[in-house]
């Protein structure tokens, strides 16, 4: 019925989250799921699809009298192809599953979320996720080769898969980061990255978190470009002004060594000095353990639903925007504005992969008892406007399901008209995940 967006993070959309679909399909193969398409779309029923139920924005939350179209058994990794890079897979496969498929024939998946343990490869394509390693390999729809959708008329499609094509725009694209209101993959062919002769990772605290920030631009400007990059202060956490910046090199020996020569000399260069080793390896070493904990609380508890709407005392939000580099330390200081009069705590600012990739996390100082929070709701439109109003984005991250779909058409501006226009001609019944994405 749900996915890990809880009514308080839901905001103004929490009153859809109770909604209650009328059937359950558990799809195969793909004809299976044309057919029942074909079928909806004649009676105009609404359509839902669903991966591993992960996602933290509503996507896959049912509609009232709609059919949930639950792809978790069509698991299957077709193929891994050492010799291509390769790997085909059907969208309902664990991302960590097919990690461990393009392990077993020396590669590895470039798409390395929190939620690898839980989430599933069509989700992450449907939302166009971003993980740890986005720094080297860019998001997950930055690495499908090649797609099988199905449309609402059940209509299939399948895309070739090439790195490359140089005719009209691609196919691939109406199906990755349009959270299933397109069409519904079936299957995906995505990049495989060969497994690195060497790993370093390295820790360097800052004195604030603007020094840092200049060093990570430096960097990308100088050609140092890490794996991973995570950087963020917690100024919740004491009174100290100090950020830390974790990153981790991947490559041939000397590639690293390069790397990380340059890196130290750069973040020395804006008052960095060396963090303690330890706890670099412990932030890799424990990447997924909010996943793990999420599946071991909610997706495997014995009511999932009930888990998941379990209310929570910590009035708490995540929100990750995308920001030109000239305008992120400018937004940092307007947002903090915008705090502060409204008594919002900060208790992270971070940046995540590359420079313009922005987060914060926050809590509401005083909301308690309030389980809307009027308060929370207009303050996250407030920093969410301004990041498009700076040129930016409103979320790089996790998709806008029905959270964010109130603030899809300021985003679009008047390209939103334009996809609403694909929308009506790929599915002119609005049978496809009504309420997400295209409000």
């Amino acid at each position: 019925g749900g996915d890990a967006l809880g009514s308080y993070r839901a905001f103004r959309a929490a009153p859809l989250l109770d909604r209650v679909a009328a059937v359950v399909a558990w799809p195969t193969e793909t004809e299976q799921v044309a057919s029942l398409l074909r079928y909806a779309n004649s009676i105009r029923m609404p359509v839902i699809p669903y991966g591993g139920g992960t996602g933290v924005m509503g996507a896959a939350v049912a509609t009232d009298g709609a059919i949930v179209l639950n792809l978790q058994r069509m698991n299957g990794v077709i193929d891994v192809s050492g010799a291509d890079f390769t790997a085909r897979l059907q969208p309902g496969v664990i991302l960590e599953d097919a990690h461990t498929a393009m392990m077993g024939q020396g590669l590895r998946l470039g798409h390395d979320p929190w939620s690898r343990p839980i989430a599933t490869v069509g989700g992450a394509i449907s939302t166009d996720g971003v993980g740890c390693t986005a720094a080297a390999h860019g998001s997950m729809g930055d690495q499908v080769l090649g797609l099988e959708a199905v449309l609402a008329n059940g209509d299939i499609i399948t895309t070739r898969s090439v790195p490359k094509s140089s005719y009209g725009p691609s196919l691939d694209r109406l199906f990755i980061s349009t959270e299933g209101t397109l069409g519904v993959v079936m299957e995906a062919t995505i990049k495989a990255f060969p497994r690195p002769e060497s790993r370093s990772m390295r820790a360097f605290v800052f004195p604030e978190f603007e020094s840092g920030f200049n060093a990570i631009v430096t960097m990308q400007a100088e050609g140092v470009l890490p794996a991973v990059m995570d950087y963020g202060d917690e100024p919740a956490a004491d009174d100290a002004p100090e950020a830390t910046l974790y990153v981790v090199f991947e490559g041939f020996a000397g590639h690293v060594q390069a790397h990380v020569a340059q890196a130290e000399a750069i973040c020395a260069r804006y008052g960095g000095r060396a963090g303690q080793p330890g706890e670099v390896e412990q932030y890799w070493r424990e990447r997924h353990s909010s996943a793990e904990r999420y599946r071991d609380e909610v997706l495997n508890a014995v009511d999932p639903a009930a888990a998941r709407r379990r209310p929570t005392s910590y009035r708490m939000d995540y929100l990750h925007m995308a920001v030109p580099i000239s305008r992120v330390l400018e937004y940092r200081t307007r947002c903090a504005r915008i705090f502060d009069e409204r008594e919002i705590g900060v208790r992270e600012w971070s940046v995540w992969g590359r420079p313009e990739f922005f987060s914060m996390l926050i809590v509401d100082e005083r909301g308690e008892g309030d389980p809307a929070s009027r308060n929370m709701t207009e303050t996250v439109d407030e920093v969410l406007t301004l990041a498009q109003e700076l040129g930016g984005t409103m979320e790089y991250c996790h998709g806008v399901g029905l959270k964010l779909a109130h603030l899809v058409p300021a985003e679009l501006g008047i390209g939103y008209k334009t996809v609403c226009d694909v929308k009506a001609a790929l599915d002119p019944n609005g049978i496809l995940n009504p309420g997400k994405f295209l409000s």
